[in-house]
């Protein structure tokens, strides 16, 4: 296909305007579906969610920790990042290209003979796929240039960064669009089932509201947040009351790769991956993630018994513990969610902080991600895991968390977040009476810890953590989480892998034990890439970098 190879042969240390963008291949109305599955591969692609961003960003949060040096020396906070580091660059590059090409086939439907619907149709995607990078852009990166038209020679390469504001702005409208012009989840073709839909559209919009809101709460400008919240409430309960969406009733099968289609009823919009044979650094269409996050001695988990996973990211100790223990104890969504002990593929068994071993266990030092099991996957590196990017049980949080901010803990915030609790008691079809259900007596700053914690356990290893750190507000409402975990909670914690006694693994809340470099505010946003201020004198650094 024109773009995937356009793609592979960009260099992404140049301009990110310097090659052939989307309106350039659509001479006809039956090119447009064909560039913009085009547009699409940029998100599956490696430095999309095919690797960069995942390696990346997982790591940069505080539930996650990475073994390897790459990834450690730089997101890992063992030596500092700078605007020169590899990531930076061609993430930020790679939600250029995308936008490029959206922007190439809104340019290129106005040229050539359509049906109505069917323009519409395309025109609404473009927006909504523009509107998800400019929306990761702004939390990643802040204000950043918008463009929102084709570049031509006569083109203005060089523009300086909008502001915050106007980027949601602009993220608002294009979601906007969406929401009149796609089609709903069950009226999108089978074979169409991982492209944006008006669900897709209502629920990043809704999302983006919240964190409008979120942003201006942290900017003093909370006079103006309270619209922004309500606006988050209002869509989210647009999708709750479509009758669209369902919570899948057992949290496992979620994560059962063999079940994806069918969780689609509760997966609103996903990157979508597939098993065929080639690495995902080649364009392969498989993913990383069983391998990234599975450990070399769990069987089967990438497609033999003998060769597994690498075990690169872990689990960081701590945040295993705050779920296996309290209010968590006994729920099922922690089963589904971590690997804490297994039998390789020599009948050794494996154990993991904080369960008690034998003399003849092998002692982990860290717990795993489970989410990401692929049985029949072909390498370590093509697997068909599809990665979820927004699910109706984050609909409910929104609501439960817009409602909050606004009204405090009221009956319909706690029904919004009981509905995920509900679901979990469920587990596999054996009731439980855990999690149970948050009742009356909260203040607002600590239902709002509520949520945040909720979401942790949810959403691990879905890319959410780092951007709830960022936006969300610790309960003394001076600062945020992502303040508050590594200035002041994390540093707290035992440094070093926790260790055996009486046959129990104690201690040890963060697996970085040396060289920690500590908090700065600038690591608040990501610095724009060196790459891109070298070319364009215009682009400002974000403080601190």
């Amino acid at each position: 296909m024109l773009l995937i190879s356009a793609l592979a042969s960009c260099k992404v240390d140049e301009t990110i305007y310097d090659s052939a963008t989307a309106d350039n291949a659509i001479k006809k109305a039956s090119d447009i579906d064909n560039v913009m599955i085009g547009v699409y591969s940029h998100l599956t692609a490696p430095p999309g969610f095919g690797r960069d961003i995942l390696w990346a960003l997982h790591p940069y949060a505080d539930d996650i920790s990475s073994t390897v040096t790459f990834e450690q020396g730089i997101w890992g906070r063992k030596s500092s990042i700078n605007s020169g580091t590899p990531f930076v660059n061609t993430i930020y590059v790679n939600w250029y290209l995308t936008i490029r090409d959206a922007n190439g086939v809104l340019d290129a439907v106005e040229k050539i003979s359509l049906d109505p619907a069917f323009k519409a149709k395309s025109i609404s995607e473009a927006h909504f796929l523009r509107a998800f990078c400019y929306f990761n852009l702004v939390q990643l990166y802040g204000g950043v240039p918008l463009t929102i038209s084709s570049v031509n020679a006569s083109s203005d390469f060089y523009q300086p960064r909008n502001s915050v504001d106007e980027v949601y702005k602009q993220i608002f409208s294009d979601l906007q669009d969406g929401v009149t012009q796609l089609p709903a989840r069950t009226a999108q073709p089978a074979t169409e089932f991982y492209r944006a839909t008006k669900g897709a559209a209502q629920g990043y919009l809704a999302k983006a509201y919240l964190t409008y809101a979120n942003y201006l709460d942290l900017q003093h400008r909370s006079s103006e947040a309270g619209a922004y919240y309500q606006k988050a409430k209002e869509t989210a309960d647009a999708i709750i009351t479509s009758g669209q969406y369902t919570l899948i009733n057992d949290y496992g099968a979620l994560w059962d790769v063999g079940k994806e289609k069918s969780n689609y009823a509760e997966v609103i919009f996903a990157i979508p991956h597939t098993r065929d044979g080639s690495d995902v650094s080649l364009f392969g269409q498989g993913t990383y993630l069983p391998g990234t996050f599975l450990p070399t001695s769990y069987p089967n988990s990438t497609g033999t018994a003998t060769h597994a996973g690498n075990g690169w990211m872990r689990i960081q100790p701590w945040f295993f513990e705050r779920y296996t223990k309290g209010e968590y104890a006994g729920d099922y969504r922690v089963e589904k969610t971590f690997l804490s002990t297994w039998t390789d593929a020599s009948a050794k068994r494996h154990v993991s902080y904080p369960l008690k071993i034998v003399a003849t266990d092998t002692k982990e030092t860290s717990a795993y991600l489970l989410k990401y099991v692929d049985g029949a996957g072909l390498s370590s590196y093509g697997h068909e895991n599809d990665f979820y990017l927004l699910r109706y049980s984050e609909i409910y949080l929104i609501k439960a968390e817009a409602e909050n901010e606004l009204n405090g803990p009221s009956g319909e915030a706690l029904a919004a977040f009981n509905a995920l609790r509900a679901r979990a008691r469920l587990a596999n079809g054996v009731a439980r009476t855990v999690p149970a259900n948050v009742t009356s007596g909260l203040s607002k700053e600590d239902f709002r810890m509520k949520i945040f914690d909720e979401r942790g356990l949810e959403f691990v290893g879905e890319f959410n953590r780092l951007f709830d750190l960022w936006r969300m507000r610790y309960k003394d409402n001076s600062r945020t989480m992502y303040e508050y975990q590594f200035g002041t909670f994390l540093p707290s914690l035992t440094p070093g892998l926790p260790k055996n006694s009486a046959n129990i693994w104690q201690g040890g809340g963060v697996t970085e034990a040396t060289n920690v470099i500590p908090f700065d505010s600038k690591y608040l946003l990501l610095p724009i890439p060196a790459n891109q201020t070298a070319v364009n004198s215009k682009l400002t650094q974000n403080p601190g970098w």
